[in-house]
């Protein structure tokens, strides 16, 4: 995607300056451009914003603005003021106003998107077990299907393979599923005598994902390599074993509130700037990327119910701490679907009731 220079800085500042941006990896700063929005804004101006059901998160990057909620009202007079805690946009923030108080640019992000975007990241840069080549991998079927938690797993389990230049595989023998690292293939299709269908695959194609999910043979067709190709293979025998293993346990928010009044210990996974914006009463910090190193501070003979903003992270850290022998459920939904008492420091930004007109 081509990008004017003024935009290209404005990024660079976002993700070097800007939390959770500056904590993810090149790769998925990169994912991020096409998850955010930017405006700019001329003094006086005015944009109508709309948090998702998900909240939203709502930084200043230039300039000056004043935002107006329902008749209540915040002004930023610095983006340093939004670098670390976002403004935190809900869902009952239905009717809101920006007003530029000097040519301003705004940023406007879903915390759930950025949710996932951060387990993944996590994934790609786990210190233990990295996927590698995670954004050929990510968005193929056979993990696609598969729970974020055992992406890793599925990765460890997969080999590489070099295939010289002609050497051919048949579906009906094909056990395995195929990701092409370099090189290029075809797949030669014989629907009638003499008239064969041939379709070309390279970097990033995949094939045999149908023996994953079907009994069929597929006996008409042929993989062929055009040149020596590197392939990640992943065997159906443990694509199947990890399907047939039972998911990380979750509770509900309702469960859990009784859990915690017998025994389990609340573990929030998320980041310190995020835990410093808001978070359940009682709950032990302890951020995903740390969760590993850190293992031992936790007692091993306590249950925990492990939770993020939305659930994919808790997850991956339930599984974790499930693989230490020590017992942990995932919350499901997050704090974002908690409803009872939520811990909001003094220190936060917040939209406080005014009377009068915007200007």
């Amino acid at each position: 995607m081509n990008i004017s220079t003024k935009l290209q800085k404005v990024l660079l500042k976002l993700c070097n300056q800007y939390f959770p941006f500056n904590n993810l990896g090149p790769e998925r700063l990169q994912e991020i451009v096409n998850h955010i929005r930017i405006n700019e804004l001329r003094q006086d101006e005015i944009l109508q914003v709309k948090a998702s059901a998900s909240e939203d998160y709502l930084y200043l990057l230039e300039g000056q603005i004043e935002l107006s909620c329902d008749g209540s009202a915040l002004i930023l007079n610095s983006p340093e003021e939004t670098q670390r805690c976002p403004v935190l946009l809900s869902e009952d923030n239905q009717n809101c106003s920006i007003l530029a108080r000097t040519d301003a640019i705004i940023c406007h992000a879903n915390r759930a998107t950025l949710d996932n975007i951060i387990a993944w990241d996590f994934i790609g840069r786990a210190d233990a077990q990295p996927v590698e080549h995670i954004d050929l991998i990510r968005h193929t079927l056979v993990f696609r299907k598969l729970p974020m938690e055992y992406i890793q797993t599925a990765f460890a389990n997969m080999s590489r393979k070099t295939f010289p230049k002609g050497h051919s595989i048949h579906y009906r023998k094909s056990d395995a599923y195929y990701l092409i690292l370099s090189g290029s293939a075809e797949v030669i299709i014989y629907e009638n005598p003499g008239n064969n269908r041939v379709i070309p695959l390279g970097r990033g194609d995949t094939f045999g994902q149908e023996a994953m999910f079907s009994e069929s043979d597929n006996s008409g067709e042929l993989i062929v390599m055009k040149e020596d190709t590197e392939l990640l293979v992943l065997e159906k025998h443990h694509y199947d074993e990890l399907v047939k293993r039972p998911l990380v346990r979750s509770v509900t928010p309702e469960i859990a509130l009784t859990m915690l009044d017998n025994g389990y210990e609340l573990l929030d996974v998320r980041y310190p700037e995020e835990y410093a914006i808001n978070r359940i009463p009682g709950a032990r910090l302890m951020p995903l990327n740390e969760l590993s190193r850190r293992i031992r501070e936790l007692n091993p003979d306590r249950p925990y119910i492990v939770y993020d903003h939305s659930g994919p992270r808790s997850a991956i850290a339930a599984l974790i701490l499930n693989n230490h022998k020590i017992e942990a459920l995932s919350l499901e939904g997050g704090i974002r679907e908690w409803p009872y008492d939520i811990e909001i420091p003094s220190s936060r930004m917040t939209i406080v009731s005014r009377s009068g007109k915007l200007h």
